[in-house]
């Protein structure tokens, strides 16, 4: 019978330390590699589950909040933005003057992925998000967007988004809104 002696348990400052930093190399090359991922390229897809009902007439600069339904995975299989992950969507005016629902941006990890716009940039109206396949129960686009609450919609990027991105929205009435104040006419990138 093996009857362990106070030697078989003693671990030194070194062990210790060794021990920590080897169980830290094989959960940190999953973290770090996910943490590097730095832009979303145009073709990917993201699933967003609507929490807000969406219900609008004419272009009003509301941020509408979602939760991005399922991982969204790099060409390599790595977990770009995972499952849970924040997402605005807003409704703008689209060239024909139709309204459109668009992914404004996406908070993973902490990080912010949206375009990145210059400082000079003219608002050409370009798609962030096409919506992927048919949505039933709502409208996604046409003179008045109606998008009921926990609907599920997948966008496929038109237009890469970056992380770092600041948002310089404001809130007003307990909502966020992009654009719109006559002293910040594109403040939504």
């Amino acid at each position: 019978m093996y009857s362990p002696t106070a030697s078989s348990f003693r671990l030194t400052k070194a062990g210790l330390v060794s021990s920590v930093l080897a169980l830290s190399a094989c959960l940190l090359p999953r973290t770090a590699a996910a943490q590097n991922i730095r832009t979303l390229d145009p073709g990917t897809t993201i699933p967003v589950r609507i929490t807000q009902a969406v219900d609008v007439d004419r272009q009003n600069y509301r941020v509408y909040s979602g939760i991005v339904e399922q991982d969204v995975r790099t060409d390599n299989g790595r977990i770009a933005v995972p499952r849970g992950s924040t997402a605005e969507i807003y409704v703008r005016v689209a060239r024909d003057n139709d309204l459109i629902l668009d992914l404004e941006s996406i908070v993973a990890r902490g990080e912010r992925y949206a375009i990145k716009a210059e400082p000079n940039r003219v608002e050409s109206n370009d798609l962030i998000g096409s919506i992927v396949g048919t949505f039933s129960g709502g409208a996604v686009r046409g003179r008045s967007v109606h998008i009921p609450r926990d609907s599920v919609i997948s966008f496929r990027l038109e237009r890469r988004l970056d992380v770092g991105v600041p948002d310089r929205g404001y809130d007003r009435d307990g909502f966020h809104y992009h654009g719109g104040r006559d002293n910040d006419r594109d403040d939504r990138r």
